[in-house]
């Protein structure tokens, strides 16, 4: 059994719960073999792929340390054991941080088929979001790195400031997506753009409560106005579970689409920033066409509870509430 670990995700409480998976595993009778830094996890993930014996490599840490061994491309399954700030894919696997309970889950269960998403050859398992959206992640993720390079552990309330910032001074700038399904290819503009392959969003945000993960299809929501008062009107609809039906949302089930600008729009994977998309540019210089974004049907193998939909916060339910009054 492999153990990879993430020293700064979320609160940084990861070495503890390394210690507290590896003593369970070790009681029902799993090898432990643990990686910490880049080349260690590399190093692991050949070897179990060279490994018949290999039951399972096990993500210690948040959503961008699962998201990173998917990158990996292991051949063996994967699990989840939360030690991030959201921990939005172990809560879908119904994986929580009970040492215990997932040792024994690994010993006795088997993994459950999953589809992921591929977005300019990067894996991602959550989510892609371009926009507004890569802005906030990306302001979050710079507040982070120390100027030796360090990332500091994070919590929810550390969002609110990079999210301010962004409302006041991100341009909102156009983004175009082509679909490439037929029959469906079409054009489509907005200013926020979001690929779900799984229905859970950070704060229990139901942006798609009916995405699956293992139907072969990714779902595209595409937010139509730019601004900040209007990006609030659409979270305010989102909390309450309208927003599918405003004229300036669309929402499909896609498997191949192309995402395009002309101008730089930030990027994120998984909770993690994934670079720019740059414009277009169709000069004497090397031609830029876009992010091809695709699934890729039943792909990685997951070790899973009772799958769980995207809930609604109790603060919701009771906006919602006082809403319909």
């Amino acid at each position: 059994m492999g153990i990879v670990a993430n020293k700064g995700s979320g609160t940084g409480r990861s070495r503890k719960a390394v210690d507290e998976l590896a003593a369970a595993l070790g009681d029902v009778g799993f090898q432990v073999c643990p990686a910490w830094t880049l080349v260690e996890r590399e190093s692991l993930v050949a070897r179990a792929n060279a490994d018949p014996s290999c039951r399972c490599l096990v993500a210690v840490g948040g959503d961008g340390t699962f998201s990173a061994l998917l990158n990996e491309q292991p051949r063996v399954p994967l699990a989840i054991f939360p030690a991030g700030t959201e921990n939005l894919a172990a809560k879908h696997f119904h994986q929580n941080s009970d040492a215990c309970e997932l040792a024994a889950r690994l010993a006795t269960q088997e993994p459950t088929t999953i589809d992921l998403g591929l977005a300019r050859a990067r894996r991602f398992v959550l989510m892609a979001g371009f926009g507004f959206d890569g802005e906030v992640v990306t302001r979050h993720h710079r507040s982070r790195v120390t100027e030796t390079g360090r990332v500091k552990p994070t919590g929810r309330f550390a969002y609110v400031h990079p999210i301010l910032r962004s409302s006041f001074t991100y341009p909102f700038s156009n983004i175009s997506v082509r679909v490439l399904d037929p029959p469906l290819e079409k054009p489509l503009e907005g200013t926020t753009v979001f690929v779900f392959n799984l229905p859970l969003y950070a704060l229990g945000l139901p942006f798609v409560p009916d995405a699956r993960a293992d139907d072969g299809w990714l779902d595209l929501l595409v937010f139509r106005d730019p601004g900040p008062f209007q990006a609030l009107y659409y979270l305010w609809n989102v909390l309450l579970r309208r927003h599918l039906k405003l004229p300036g949302v669309t929402h499909l089930r896609v498997k191949k689409i192309v995402v395009s600008s002309d101008n730089p729009v930030p990027v994120q994977l998984d909770g993690d920033p994934a670079g720019t998309l740059e414009p277009c540019s169709s000069g004497e210089g090397a031609a830029t066409e876009g992010w091809n974004v695709e699934v890729l049907p039943a792909s990685a193998r997951v070790y899973a509870g009772r799958a769980a939909g995207a809930s609604t916060p109790s603060l919701v339910r009771l906006a919602s509430m006082a809403w319909n009054r």
